[in-house]
């Protein structure tokens, strides 16, 4: 078990407790708002954690040892929108805990701990803003506690906190670059990295196939020759007039979170308790520009109004009567998606200490996240084609849409396409819409748990815990009639046969709507019995189990274990083991979700390829299953007070994943003969479709070795603090059915997931001042650990290394204290290593997930307490 303080964690990054978590080393790869897309799997902006790079969901996460409703439909809760101000400390324990915790918890608990004794009034402000004067962030809390009457305690916290976007361009080479893997023709190497432009498509128009072919339309309609670069393919080229691609590194959030408490000792042994919470997150970013290409690609006739007249007399003495227009549509604007989550909770409960030691607690919480998504000047598919046959009216001479003469598409407003920023207002405002997506999420949570010591044994006290737990989930998705309705090309020239019969009528989004609900009754017994107690060769020695069987009414019933053992030859040194089968059912997204149309780019049989297709979930899944060893010691040695030394050894291995392949993973294992890869992927009339179900289809394995060491040592008038967190992960294999497993162990560019990482701290505290300094390692690793020695010229990342320093002062005084700090994160400005990812259909220039994309960032603030 790792434990941080609320001190620790606001020291190493104070705008939010979840970033400083995730930059320990067993957390890999969790959301936030610079790397979560807007979706109801991981999106909002929402800090959702994950512990050894097994997806959120496989974490499970609560407070004050209760469960959490969920902020999206992957069943994993926002940690950004517990009260953070009364937190006290944050007790991570890895490895399978499902047994002793409660279903889900494969990779491991966070469990977030209230300060729920706090009288007083504490208030926080403080201001952050970055090295480029931007990703600009406020934050402003209040707490306060107080008894009251004759055993009552009432607790009550406020926050505030606003961040401002990073959008596209960012200001930093890495992102602004365009880098992407890209095919190289004349290989070996047969990828290559770098600034990859379009080859098939520009800002104003390219002319792709046929006599015309490279002929580009300027600013204001002029055609030019388009020159190509170098590694040229069917949609990108180093080099050349393609324009690059851009992304945002953050999303904008702007986020409130209330919480209370009231508890009343009705008598020395019989308390009462009852909580509320409420808060929203609002998160805003720029997505990507609306692009029209390969088999979607605009096709323009000879009596389009807008046609240059000079391609007119070409195309007439090339006697031809249309082409394809390639263009990435800068002058529409980027699609944006602003995202609501608004969560409240209520929870009541007791405990009850009993005769002869034993104690027995319940609660009932009750939680609703109301989770809403607009995608904001999203192109609709009907619309911009309609618009684009743009012709002269015989009747009047004006401009109008084709269709609109034959009495189709009333107020159409015609589209010129020809030139970057030809584009009218009225135009836009037609073939823009608003996909909408409206997700309501209710956890009813009840529980019973008995504790005490039976009886003892020649070695000490027998500790049993015995409970029932009953959990309900539920969730019923609303969307737009356009998201809903099948795209047609009906009565129009010139409308993709690729997009002819799709669901939905946007580029982007399309969200389907969904209804699902399922319930999981739990019983848990659990005990510690100590075996050896202060003899020659045993300090102590005991063993631990636990029992749970869990009924899903998807699935059935499941029985999950855990056996362990603690042994202390002496009272420096201990020894500890578990073995433990753990268990997940499916969440309301992986079962329930309606297919959602999704585009981007992928390599296959050695080019790059457009693809379109769908995700959706699966009312069949079963449940995973996991079998868990952890061996470790600890070493407290008693010749120097205060030094702690761990050490501990993991080893997960997952079978029926619960897996939802990218679309470069499904073509790769198809490639690799893997059917059910190979049934989900298809080509009509020459466009790529990737169909991505969710599917019982992988095993992962993984291990590693955690190392702790920690001192704290008087110096002076004050106290030194020194800590190490070593992660060294040795394995994290995938494997499917008749295909080659992969291990992704140190693989940066797919997964994230380095071998080693490390978390460095030393902090020094006197009455007046306290000083604070982190190093965050990232290990080297390799851009894909399934390369060949022939895929890349240079396959492999090197390491980083962040400083981060926090200094203090302290003011005290009758009235109450006062403390003003100053907050330095990346304090060298490290820049990350290019490495190309694809997280959401498209590529990123290196891993946000892993990497500090945002560079140097300052914070400074005042915090009081009376």
């Amino acid at each position: 078990m790792v434990v941080q303080s609320a001190l620790e964690l606001r020291a190493a990054a104070p705008a939010t407790l979840s970033d400083a978590l995730n930059q320990l080393p067993a957390f890999k790869n969790s959301s936030s708002s610079s790397n979560a897309g807007i979706s109801a799997v991981r999106g909002n902006g929402a800090s959702l954690l994950n512990l050894r790079g097994l997806e959120p969901q496989r974490s499970l996460v609560l407070l004050d040892g209760r469960r959490v409703v969920s902020s999206s439909a992957s069943g994993s809760p926002d940690v950004n929108l517990f009260p953070q101000t009364l937190v006290s400390r944050v007790e991570v324990v890895t490895g399978g805990a499902s047994a002793a915790y409660g279903s889900d918890a494969v990779a491991g608990v966070v469990n977030f701990i209230l300060d729920k004794t706090f009288v007083g009034l504490k208030a926080d402000v403080q201001a952050g803003i970055s090295s480029r004067d931007d990703g600009a962030n406020h934050k402003a809390s209040a707490a306060f506690g107080a008894a009251f009457g004759n055993g009552g305690h009432f607790l009550a916290s406020t926050e505030y906190f606003r961040q401002d976007e990073i959008g596209p361009p960012g200001g930093r080479a890495f992102a602004d670059g365009g880098y992407t893997i890209v095919v190289n023709p004349s290989g070996p190497p047969t990828r290559l990295i770098a600034p990859s432009r379009a080859s098939n498509a520009t800002f104003g128009g390219l002319i792709v196939g046929g006599p015309l072919d490279s002929t580009q339309f300027l600013p204001g309609g002029a055609p030019a020759p388009f020159l190509k670069g170098s590694a040229v393919t069917s949609t990108t080229m180093i080099g050349g007039d393609g324009p690059l691609s851009h992304y945002g590194l953050t999303a904008g959030l702007e986020r409130w979170s209330n919480f209370a408490r009231a508890s009343y000792q009705l008598s020395p042994e019989f308390e009462v308790y009852a909580e509320g919470g409420y808060a929203v997150s609002e998160a805003s970013f720029d997505i990507t520009r609306p692009t029209q290409t390969g088999a979607t690609a605009f096709t323009i006739f000879s009596d389009n109004a807008y046609l240059p007249a000079s391609i007119r007399s070409a195309m007439a003495a090339a006697n031809i009567s249309s082409f394809k227009l390639g263009r990435i549509d800068r002058d529409f604007g980027y699609a944006k998606a602003d995202g609501k989550s608004e969560t409240w909770r209520i929870t009541g409960g007791f405990t009850w200490q009993l005769p002869a030691g034993w104690e027995l607690e319940g609660y009932y919480a009750h939680g609703r996240n109301n989770y809403t998504v607009q995608t904001k000047d999203n192109t609709i598919h009907r619309n911009v084609f309609a618009a684009a046959d743009a012709v002269i009216n015989p009747a009047n001479g004006q401009i109008v849409c084709r269709s609109t003469l034959a009495g189709l598409d009333p107020g159409c407003v015609p589209l010129n396409l020809f030139g970057d920023g030809s584009v009218s207002t009225a135009s836009l405002n037609y073939v823009h819409g608003t996909a909408l997506q409206d997700l309501r999420l209710d956890q009813d949570v009840a529980s019973l748990t008995g504790r005490g010591s039976p009886f003892s044994t020649w070695a000490g006290k027998v500790s049993i815990a015995a409970g029932l737990e009953y959990r309900r989930e539920a969730a019923v998705q609303t969307s737009d009639a356009l998201s809903q309705t099948v795209a047609s090309g009906a009565g129009l020239r010139g409308f993709p046969t690729a997009l002819n019969g799709q669901l939905g009528s946007f580029f982007l989004s399309n969200p389907q709507p969904l209804t699902g609900k399922y319930d999981i009754k739990e019983g848990f017994f659990e005990a510690e019995v100590p075996l050896l107690s202060d003899i020659a060769f045993a300090k102590s020695l005991s063993i631990n189990g636990a029992v749970r069987l869990v009924q899903y009414s998807t699935v059935g019933s499941v029985k999950v274990w855990k056996i362990g053992g603690s042994y202390e030859p002496f009272a420096d040194l201990r020894f500890r083991a578990t073995r433990s089968r753990d268990i997940r059912a499916a969440n309301i997204a992986e079962l329930f979700s309606s297919p959602v149309s999704t585009q981007g780019s992928v390599i296959s049989n050695g080019a790059s390829a457009a693809w379109l297709g769908k995700r959706s979930g699966n009312r069949d899944l079963q449940p995973e299953e996991a079998d868990t060893t952890t061996v470790g010691a600890v070493y407290r040695p008693s010749w120097f007070p205060g030094l702690n030394l761990t050490l501990d050894l993991f080893d997960i291995n997952l079978k029926s994943a619960i897996t939802q392949l990218t679309a470069q993973q499904t073509v790769d294992q198809c490639a690799a003969r893997f059917a059910p890869a190979c049934a989900q992927i298809s080509t009509i009339n020459g466009q790529l479709f990737i169909q991505i179900p969710t599917l019982n289809i992988a095993s992962i394995q993984t291990r590693g070795i955690d190392f702790e060491a920690s001192m704290v040592k008087p110096v002076a008038s004050g106290q030194l603090r020194l800590r190490t967190l070593v992660s060294y992960l040795d394995k994290l294999e995938t494997s499917f059915p008749g295909a080659v497993p992969i291990d992704r162990a140190g693989d940066i560019g797919l997964s994230g997931t380095p071998h080693w990482t490390a978390n460095l701290t030393a902090s020094y505290a006197a009455d007046n001042f306290e000083l604070f300094v982190q190093e965050r390692y990232i290990g080297p690793g390799k851009v894909d650990n399934a390369a060949t020695p022939t895929t890349f010229a240079d396959n492999s990342v090197k390491a980083v290394a962040y400083t981060d320093i926090m200094l203090q002062f302290n003011v005290k005084s009758a009235a109450g204290d006062i403390q003003l700090f100053g907050t330095v994160n990346n304090l060298f400005d490290k820049q990350p290593p290019i490495v190309p990812t694809v997280p959401y259909g498209a590529y990123r220039g290196t891993n946000f997930s892993l990497y500090d994309v945002v560079g140097r960032y300052m914070t400074v603030g005042a915090r009081v307490k009376f």
